[in-house]
């Protein structure tokens, strides 16, 4: 014991290990031996030796915490963590004053997710050692996982205070009042915790994600963007921000973003996914082989393939086959999207009542958001009724007289609830090429919150028109540079609820109101994966999207009453049926050239490029009428609001029991 305890100590372990292996041969039941023996060989990384030594040893002296230590570590380190996360026992742990079982135990019991037992162990630590700021980060972490945020929240402040320059300590504090829902408290962490760390794209990450949640999108992109500029070598953070740039429409970034990532991990799944969705986004589906072939060379996952392939076969007319590739896909995009797709699939597989429980699904998932979307279309609606209450012929009577002198043509505004063929109709507008397209821009209502709002219209001076109209112009000559000959058309469906900001700033301005039957349109409101904003969370539920449908055109009647609207309707029942019959009398009304009865819309859709909208592939394709009527199969979800419908369906010309439509009008101009 001598020779061997002297040869370990001045470090000869190869020595110790075989005397100790002799005298083992000669005292095979010698526990102290065994123990001594599995010591040495524990120091000298010969794990699977030292294991039967200290078992037998420790069958012999249960107690002895070394021995233990030694043999739960032993265990850790060959593989077998259960085996060795049973000797970490409670019992164990309190009677080892060192907390070497406590701190093995509680790492153990983190990495198989046992948080409650981790908790417990953490607990034992700090209680004995209350400066060991590791231990109090790993307790904060345990009761995280536990969703025992208050106190994750205070071991982990108590973690940072003594290791203040600890960045994944102030990062994990952040992610927890994240999840408590003490939103600025975490931004004001992780915000320090990005400053004081120039280069490091952690907290970033974690605000991107806070931010998403809270549908606080340009703060989200504005900190995925700089993490990206952070980490240029991270194919997972670069990625995202071109998925969060596709979101945006931002189109050029989200490609070289995607490609960068691409570049850095050339089978990373969601860059595929990502490129692919763009692809069918901006009607490039031609480029959708190569992306395959591509992924499968590089060994993407076949989940990620499947999806490419479900995009492909959907726009070449498979629909059967596109509708297997999509349920092969599995989870590769957001369910909002996924459910979307299959939707939309069993909608043209005649599954009527699938497609249905589908697209429920789809604004379920939406409708679940943390930014709560109902609340946010409720705020909506209640500023909309606002609005249209002020607009009364005694209110614009006593508007501040005022005179256009800037010889400036109004635009013409081309409105409709949103799925009534706006888009299919502003291509068609633009065969006249001096027809410049807003496609759902944002200027009007700007230059009603630039002035002031709603409330100050009536008040308003020359000077102020002006300058409100300069406005205007200016930010439409930021997309476009404007010909003495242009013929601007501001094309947004939710313009309806805008008149009296158009009269007040564009006196002479036209109206275009797209027409379409209110059950088909709202059905396509319910049926399509909007962005979600304030106006579009109206369309998550059926009831909401029909209520927002009357207080849209309770409005819209009531301002063409009180403004004498000049308005040319376009019927789009009539329009797919009869394309020149229906448009040439209101490009003559407008003043338009009439390009001739063969031409084709589909050459101006090409020619206008990227389309925003949710209509991006219906633009591109023939005329086709298989939208109109669609709403007679699904009939039965829509019935609980035939109530507020019924009403329009029979102003407009409309029925719930038959096929008819508005009657074609007599020669002249299209007036409503």
């Amino acid at each position: 014991m001598q020779r061997i305890t002297g040869a370990a100590r001045s470090g000869k372990l190869d020595d110790a290990a075989l005397l100790c292996g002799q005298a083992l041969l000669a005292h095979p039941g010698d526990a102290v031996l065994a123990a001594l023996g599995g010591a040495i060989e524990f120091r000298r990384g010969q794990f699977a030796r030292a294991i039967p030594l200290l078992r037998r040893a420790l069958d012999h002296h249960p107690a002895d915490h070394i021995i233990r230590g030694n043999l739960a570590e032993a265990l850790f380190h060959s593989g077998e963590t259960q085996a060795a996360m049973q000797l970490c026992d409670s019992a164990s742990a309190e009677a080892d004053l060192s907390l070497r079982i406590a701190g093995l135990g509680a790492f153990l019991a983190q990495g198989a997710e046992d948080f409650e037992r981790a908790a417990h162990l953490y607990s034992l630590i700090v209680s004995r050692r209350a400066d060991d700021w590791s231990s109090w980060n790993n307790l904060g972490n345990a009761y995280s996982a536990l969703g025992r945020h208050d106190e994750a929240i205070r071991a982990l402040e108590q973690a940072a205070a003594l290791a203040s320059a600890s960045q994944p300590i102030r990062i994990n504090l952040g992610n927890t009042l994240i999840q408590a829902g003490r939103i600025e408290e975490a931004e004001t962490v992780l915000r320090t915790a990005a400053e004081d760390v120039p280069d490091d794209p952690v907290p970033l990450v974690s605000l991107f994600a806070m931010y998403r949640d809270l549908g606080r999108e340009d703060e989200s992109y504005a900190v995925i963007r700089a993490a990206a500029e952070r980490a240029p070598t991270q194919a997972e953070i670069r990625s995202d921000y071109g998925q969060e740039a596709a979101k945006r429409n931002d189109y050029a970034i989200a490609e070289a973003e995607f490609e960068a990532a691409l570049t850095i991990n050339p089978k990373l799944g969601p860059s595929y996914v990502g490129f692919g969705s763009l692809f069918e986004r901006t009607n490039r589906e031609d480029e959708l082989d190569p992306l395959i072939d591509r992924a499968r060379a590089n060994g993407t996952d076949a989940q990620t393939i499947s999806f490419l392939e479900a995009l492909l076969l959907k726009r070449a007319g498979d629909i059967g086959a596109a509708f297997a590739a999509l349920e092969a896909a599995g989870d590769v995009v957001v369910e909002g999207r996924k459910f979307h797709l299959r939707g939309t699939m069993l909608d043209r597989l005649g599954r009527h009542e699938e497609a249905f429980e589908a697209f429920q699904a789809m604004n379920r998932f939406w409708l679940e958001s943390p930014t709560q979307p109902q609340a946010r279309a409720a705020l909506y609606c209640e500023g909309t009724a606002a609005d249209a209450a002020l607009v009364t012929r005694e209110w614009v009577q006593s508007w501040s007289p005022v005179a256009i002198t800037d010889g400036r043509p109004s635009p013409i505004f081309l409105v409709g609830f949103p799925r009534s063929g706006t888009t299919l109709l502003d291509t068609m507008l633009m065969r006249d090429p001096r027809v410049v397209v807003l496609e759902e821009e944002h200027f009007l209502a700007e230059l009603e919150t630039e002035m002031g709002g709603m409330e100050v219209l009536a008040n308003l001076t020359q000077a102020d028109i002006q300058r409100g109209r300069d406005f205007y112009f200016g930010q439409v000559e930021t997309l476009v540079a404007l010909q003495p000959d242009s013929i601007v058309v501001d094309k947004h469906p939710l313009h309806l609820n805008k008149v009296a900001v158009v009269r007040r700033f564009f006196p002479d301005a036209r109206f275009v109101l797209a027409l379409r039957h209110p059950c088909d349109v709202l059905l396509s409101c319910y049926l399509t994966n909007f962005r979600i904003n304030n106006a579009m969370s109206n369309f998550l539920d059926l009831d909401d999207a029909a209520a927002f449908y009357d207080l849209t055109f309770s409005g819209w009647e009531k301002a063409c009453r009180v403004f004498d609207l000049p308005v040319g309707t376009v019927v789009y029942e009539r329009l797919v049926e009869d394309t020149t019959r229906e448009l040439r009398p209101l490009f003559e009304w407008l003043g338009l050239d009439w390009p001739g009865d063969e031409g084709d819309h589909r050459d101006a859709a090409r020619a206008r490029g990227l389309v925003t909208t949710a209509s991006y592939s219906q633009v591109t394709e023939p005329i086709y009428t298989r939208a109109k009527g669609r709403w007679h199969n699904y009939r039965r979800h829509l019935e609980p609001v035939f109530g507020r419908l019924a009403p329009w369906v029979e102003k407009f010309g409309y029925s719930l029991t038959d096929g008819r439509i508005p009657p074609w009008p007599g020669a002249g101009a299209p007036h409503t």
